[in-house]
């Protein structure tokens, strides 16, 4: 019987993830302020009690479809947007193949530090380094050297 096998991390993409977040924000401020700031201004002058947006909508049994402009249009493109979790940013060595090669290239990695004394390389050694590998050590995004996760 085989033992299970645990998946280990390979990398972390935090940049994406934040952009991913930032992302689901302004879709979430977008579906507030469609819904009561535009009817406030669609209603300002008629609007004597200064109601909320939200008493507003409801005394007028407003449907949004025709209030179509820039906010919409917004939020129109992420409108298919899931929230984003860190498990959807972060990249798995899950078969024992994969792991190995995972253990022998961050092997490698803390090699090659530390027989440079650099933490981070120039874009010829980048490219030297990822060429030698045959693509198995890739760059992250401040130019240090990451297991490829391809």
């Amino acid at each position: 019987m085989e033992a299970a096998i645990k998946r280990q991390e390979i990398h972390f993409d935090a940049y994406r993830y934040e952009m991913s977040i930032n992302q689901w924000n302004k879709r979430t401020e977008l579906v507030k302020s469609i819904r009561y700031k535009l009817v406030e201004k669609k209603y300002v002058q008629n609007n004597p009690m200064h109601l909320s947006g939200i008493k507003l909508a409801e005394l007028h049994e407003m449907d949004f479809r025709h209030l179509l402009n820039n906010q919409l249009f917004e939020y129109g493109k992420r409108l298919d947007l899931k929230k984003p979790t860190k498990a959807d940013h972060t990249f798995y060595a899950e078969t024992p193949e994969e792991i190995q090669r995972l253990k022998k290239v961050n092997a490698f990695i803390d090699a090659v530090k530390e027989f440079s004394g650099k933490g981070s390389f120039m874009m010829p050694e980048q490219n030297q380094i990822h060429h030698l590998t045959k693509g198995a050590v890739s760059i992250g995004r401040k130019s240090d050297l990451i297991p490829n996760v391809t």
